[in-house]
């Protein structure tokens, strides 16, 4: 049978075909069957002809000139038809010349007939897309303030007296249904309804039953009751189809606008109306006018996007996240088996830390749809997540052989294949999952584009003027106007690399940070510190309201499915783990914005009074964590009458007894882990922190975006995240000039170029675009978008000198026993240890290790190690089960790598407690490190036992600090020239030269004595493991003291924001380092 689309298309020319559609709609009624049928079958097609395309602009022209006659022609029973070829036009439109002005009006079409076509609307003035969208509005943030069982006769009266307790333009006709009184009334109505905070129409969270309500609410007379209304708007086939394509519209509009259509071209002209809080209102809208199941769950999935409180906050609803729960819940009673709705649900619940029920849920998910991917991947990101990474690789190769185009299957198989040393076919996985990288971040720098021409050029350097407050030197200037004319010509060639929204999100920070410093220097001057409390409150500048409306249209930037932790595994460059830190950043940064005013200047603490400085930490890991345990004393150890110190915890007590040290303990302690962010940012304003510490960065439970926020006027990443977290928000990184190489800086090499372009000393740094500074600029040779802050030793504080000597003398006791008698009680605890651990093990045999979880273990070091135990004969690796499932992997690819032999002297034993772990450490004789992420934690407590280890800094990883850390560990016990190793063939040949040094001897007595360059350097490390700088808390606490007040004082003097220099800061170190045993391995 020959299709609509052939006979149309079989004309000699596209006008015939054109007049011929022409015809059709002026039939009274059209055709349409033939209508659907014409219009079904262009959707369906993947691509179009040249001619097909001007039929398609030919057909949404003869509709648009048709439309008033069609919506006043056509009867009830076909009205649905009409508003499916409105919406079925707009979105081959927008397949042919995407979302253009053109495209959206059609769906803005589609929706106003069906509130027109649906009776009682009919009746009274014409009503606009943009009526109905500001009486949603006005009317959900009605809701909010109601119980979440609110009927609709009480919601009807509370609008009315909410509209006079808040001095809204007072309605002509109260009579009238509230879309008809908002469409007659000014635009004073939208000024009276932004958010005070923000600028913007608020984003209202609403339960389920509120939203459903929400069409009632708008469209009924206050006088009419709600039986009337509900049967009114319920009745009838024709209103019931009207109502669904209508929500269908709506929906469709919101999934544009989630793509990237401007909001601007829609028409509406209501100033300040963010993407985010529209496309959740229409939702809101369509599910209320047709409550389906994929309604509730696509609002779910927006709700968990938003951070912002619901209004009436009951106790058990927080946040966006809880309330998306509902909306999953309410849509599995309309359609207990819908597939996304159950992935969504699980995938909350995991997130919430609910994975016993996310499990559950998954496993029914997967019984009824055995091969729906997202439920496949989610399930498999479960398991991984709780530790059982062999029991999510089968639900990943599933979930890729059903769908290869799956991306964040790749990723998630990936690193659970190597979380196990399952390394089949590891080169592609990890190649798929490089390359899905790539194309990740190539995605947002088609996002946003445009929005910056929402102001002139002459706006923009008013902007930059009134943030500097001071002239721009013609140099600055110019590279000022160059930025902003990036991104006015899309013709320039170099317009494919730079990212807008990026652009956008750290001109606005730059702005707000240097804002706030003017706030400051202009109600205290250039005061460091002051005697007494100041009263002054900080003078604060008119809001200029320069960002809300440019922000307001810009959507978020998308993030890559790799993380910024898995960076630390993956062989990437530095320019791709520096923009996949840094899209995390704008994320964070776009979230924030969304709850605060951009153009809402941080307030400013005043300065220290007595010289004492407010610092703020903010962690999740306040805890049994690693970080607690390593940064225990440092809170205690702060000089009191110098620093004031405020611990957040944003995640709640594990009762554990660190929590309790830091709950009970003598710090200004708030667990803020159910707060909003906004709230938590607040709170830190009016706590007054001079400094704010970041000790989580990208990893598990952080909160960037109270940073992205600028609370503080200097904001440090320290401990928490071994990388650049390569965001605007953060100043400083507290680190060391091995685990970061000077030149790896981006203010350091362009400082470095400053003479070269003539650059005034006093000039900005400005906002780098495709430069050094920029964290999208595909520069390869910097990586840190930070400062830094170079401890003089290591920046790792280890707390292992106060908190685990297990028994052991003091340190001074230790100090008045004779070397001799600490060296040979040590000997017999290792001895004694050993022979418990390892009872069929001859003491001649060199046992080898690495304690690290074995996600870190790759087959290069992996080959080596077995190389090391090839050539160490009387040698045996000691591994841990960390995870259980990767023994049985290792000792198959030793086997077949290196035969039978070698695999039979590799041992595995449990992981255990962290007291034991710890004293244990003292049984090899040499621990081997990982090369692509190095030990970091356990190499602190190695190095504590006295065992020494072959560290890497390898040149191939310069850029990653994550690989370099055991170096700087090992370098901090001052022993590090027989530790650190700059390449593989080093590594093997330092670790093969150490084991094979060791030599026993029998003694008259029978006792076996042991000798070598490998214990040599073992009694160096134990001996004065009390005095090395890396276990010496107290003196890395002075020195970051000094770090700190070097930082307020240049942020008060301005220099941080300058080029005067290259913003290192490098702390010096007072104390000498005693060795009571001086003798170097070999001598």
């Amino acid at each position: 049978m020959t299709s609509p689309l052939s006979l149309t298309m079989r004309s000699t020319t596209h006008n015939t075909a054109g007049n011929s559609l022409l015809v059709c709609l002026q039939n009274d009624p059209p055709d349409w069957d033939f209508l659907d049928a014409l219009l079904s079958e262009l959707t369906v097609l993947p691509t179009l002809s040249e001619q097909a395309l001007l039929f398609c602009r030919d057909l949404c022209a003869h509709l648009r000139a048709a439309s008033d006659r069609l919506l006043a022609s056509v009867t009830p029973q076909h009205a649905h038809r009409l508003l499916n070829v409105f919406t079925s036009v707009a979105n081959i439109q927008q397949k042919v010349d995407g979302n253009t002005p053109s495209t959206l009006r059609h769906y803005v079409n589609a929706i106003e007939a069906g509130i027109r076509l649906s009776p009682p609307l009919s009746s009274g003035s014409t009503l606009t897309f943009r009526d109905i969208i500001l009486a949603s509005w006005f009317a959900s943030f009605t809701f909010s303030t109601l119980p979440p069982t609110a009927e609709p006769s009480n919601v009807l009266d509370s609008i009315k007296h909410h509209a006079s307790a808040n001095h809204l333009p007072r309605f002509k006709d109260t009579s009238l249904a509230l879309v008809h009184a908002v469409h007659d009334a000014s635009d004073d109505f939208i000024n009276a309804m932004l958010d005070p905070t923000t600028g913007t129409l608020p984003n209202v969270v609403l339960f389920p039953n509120q939203a459903q309500m929400l069409s009632t609410a708008i469209f009924a007379s206050p006088h009419t009751t709600s039986d009337i209304c509900d049967s009114v708007l319920h009745s009838g086939q024709s209103t019931y189809e009207v109502k669904t394509a209508t929500s269908s519209a709506l929906l469709t509009l919101a999934r544009r606008i989630q793509e990237g259509a401007s909001i601007a071209d829609l028409g509406l002209d209501i100033p300040h109306c963010s993407n985010s809080a529209l496309v959740l209102l229409l939702h809101y809208l369509a599910l209320s006018l047709f409550p389906c199941a994929s309604a509730f769950n696509d609002t779910g999935v927006i709700l968990c996007n938003i951070s912002s409180r619901a209004a009436t906050d009951p106790p058990s609803v927080t946040s966006g996240r809880d309330v998306a729960r509902l909306y999953y819940e309410k849509g599995l009673q309309i359609d207990p088996t819908h597939p996304h709705l159950l992935s969504n649900l699980g995938s909350l619940l995991k997130d919430a830390g609910l994975t016993t029920y996310a499990i559950g849920v998954f496993n029914y998910a997967l019984q009824i749809h055995p091969e729906l991917d997202i439920a496949l991947v989610n399930m498999a990101n479960t398991l991984k997540d709780t530790g059982r990474s062999a029991d999510a690789v089968p639900y990943y190769l599933k979930a890729v052989t059903v769908n290869p185009g799956l991306v964040d299957a790749y990723c998630g198989l990936s690193m659970a294949m190597n979380a196990i040393c399952n390394w089949t076919a590891r080169d592609h996985w990890m190649t798929s999952v490089i390359t899905i990288c790539e194309e990740h971040l190539s995605e947002p720098r088609h996002q946003n584009v445009g929005i910056l021409a929402g102001k002139s050029l002459d706006d923009w350097l008013l902007i930059v003027a009134l943030a500097t407050a001071r002239p721009q030197c013609d140099h600055s200037l110019r590279k000022w106007v160059h930025r902003f004319r990036l991104f006015a010509d899309v013709s320039c060639g170099r317009r494919p690399l730079l990212n807008e929204g990026s652009f956008l999100l750290r001109l606005i920070d730059w702005y707000r940070a240097r804002k706030q410093h003017e706030r400051y220097i202009g109600t205290y001057g250039e005061m460091l510190y002051c005697e007494g409390v100041s009263n002054s409150e900080s003078v604060v500048a008119p809001a200029v309201m320069s960002f809300t409306s440019v922000l307001s249209s810009a959507t978020s930037q998308k993030v890559p499915t790799v993380l910024p932790f898995h960076t630390f595994t993956l062989p990437l460059s530095s320019s791709a783990i520096r923009r996949i830190a840094h899209r995390n950043a704008l994320r964070a940064s776009h979230n924030i914005m969304m709850q605060i005013s951009p153009d809402q200047v941080p307030s400013p603490p005043p300065p220290p009074v007595k010289r004492r400085i407010n610092i703020g930490y903010v962690s999740s890991d306040f805890s049994d964590h690693p970080l607690s345990h390593l940064m225990k004393s440092v809170f205690r150890l702060h000089n009191s009458k110098q620093f004031c110190v405020f611990l957040y915890a944003t995640s709640p007590s594990d009762g554990s007894v660190f929590r309790l040290y830091y709950e009970q303990g003598d710090f200004n302690f708030l667990d803020v882990s159910s707060w909003s962010n906004a709230d938590i940012v607040n709170r830190i304003e009016r706590d007054r922190i001079h400094i704010l510490v970041d000790l989580g960065g990208y990893t598990k439970g952080a909160r960037n975006e109270i940073f992205a926020a600028r609370p503080s006027p200097v904001q440090i990443s320290l401990m928490g995240y071994a990388g650049t977290l390569a965001a605007s928000w953060c100043d400083y990184l507290i680190c060391d000039s091995i685990a970061c190489p000077v030149d790896l800086f981006a203010r350091v090499q362009a400082y470095q170029k400053r003479d070269l372009e003539h650059c005034c000393q006093n000039s900005d740094i400005g906002v780098p675009v495709g430069e050094e500074g920029d964290p999208e600029a595909p520069c390869p040779n910097w990586i840190y978008t930070e400062c830094p802050i170079y401890m003089p030793h290591t920046y790792f504080v280890t707390d292992h000198k106060q908190s685990y000597r297990h028994g052991d003398l003091s340190v001074e006791e230790r100090a008045q026993t004779p070397v001799n008698k600490l060296w040979d009680d040590e000997t017999k605890r290792r001895r004694d240890l050993r022979q418990a651990l390892f009872p069929d093990l001859p003491l001649d045999v060199v046992i080898f290790s690495n304690f690290n979880q074995l996600y870190k273990i790759d087959p290069d070091i992996f080959s080596t190690w077995l190389r090391i135990l090839a050539r160490v004969p009387r040698s045996i690796l000691w591994l841990l089960r960390f995870p259980a499932a990767g023994e049985v992997h290792l000792i198959q690819t030793a086997k077949a790598w290196a035969g039978d032999e070698i695999a039979s002297r590799i041992r595995f034993t449990d992981v255990t407690a962290k007291d034991h772990h710890i004293y244990r450490c003292r049984v090899p004789d040499l621990f081997l490190d990982t090369s692509e992420c190095s030990a970091h934690t356990v190499a602190a407590d190695v190095l504590w036992s006295g065992t020494p280890l072959i560290a890497c800094a390898w040149p191939g990883h310069r850029h990653k600090m994550s690989s370099r850390v055991a170096a700087s560990l090992a370098s901090a016990t001052g022993f590090g020239e027989y530790m650190v190793v700059s390449s593989r063939e080093e590594y093997e040949e330092r670790a093969v030269a150490l084991g094979n040094s060791m030599r026993h001897t029998l003694q008259p007595n029978g006792d076996t004595e042991a000798s070598g360059d490998l214990l040599d350097l073992r009694r160096c490390l134990f001996l004065n493991r009390d005095t090395m700088p890396l276990f010496d808390t107290e003196r890395w606490t002075r020195n970051l003291e000094k770090a700190y007040q070097i930082v307020w004082r240049r942020w008060v003097d301005g220099s941080m924001f300058g080029m005067c220099d290259d913003g290192c800061i490098w702390v010096k170190d007072d104390v000498d380092v005693p060795v009571r045993y001086s003798s170097s391995p070999g001598s």
